[in-house]
């Protein structure tokens, strides 16, 4: 039988305390990753929510100001709803749709942005001319009520995708 010094009992001790240790160290090391991870992911999240937030603003904006066109167009008041078809526009063109929606909706978007170019063209064309017919007129005021009503609902949809946090 071998007689265990006490240097050979401590340092036996120390063996056991280092592998405890060190265990413990992975473990907090895994922890502190799943830790790192969650955050990441709720970051991304606050990120999209924001996006979509912002989006939604943006939609009606674009939505309220197509209304405007509309009104101005009933009103009678071409030189304000040629300068309105001009906003509109500006405001189209600088909204990107999210990356992530699918092909149908980037091509309903782009059928809205060709929609609002020709109906800015063909306000200041009678806006230069100073003078439109009721005809003109009328159609003007359809064409704008189809667009304001299509820029409406994806507004509307865009909303509906927003969740809420309880």
């Amino acid at each position: 039988m071998t007689n265990l010094s006490g240097m050979d009992i401590v340092g036996v001790l120390g063996l056991l305390v280092s592998i405890a240790g060190f265990a413990i160290a992975i473990w907090q090391i895994w922890k502190t990753k799943a830790a790192a991870e969650a955050a990441r992911d709720s970051a991304a999240e606050a990120v999209d929510g924001v996006r979509k937030m912002y989006a939604v603003s943006t939609l009606q904006d674009i939505a309220g100001r197509s209304r405007n066109l509309l009104n101005l167009i009933k009103s009678k008041n071409l030189a304000a709803a040629a300068a309105a078809a001009f906003e509109l526009r500006d405001a189209v063109s600088k909204y990107q749709p999210s990356s992530k929606e699918s092909a149908s909706e980037t091509t309903l978007w782009t059928k809205v942005r060709e929609e609002v170019d020709s109906l800015h063209e063909r306000l200041e064309s009678i806006a230069v001319a100073n003078r439109w017919t009721a005809d003109e007129r009328e159609a003007l005021i359809h064409r704008t009520s189809r667009l304001h009503t299509q820029l409406a609902a994806n507004a509307s949809r865009l909303v509906s995708t927003v969740s809420t946090v309880p």
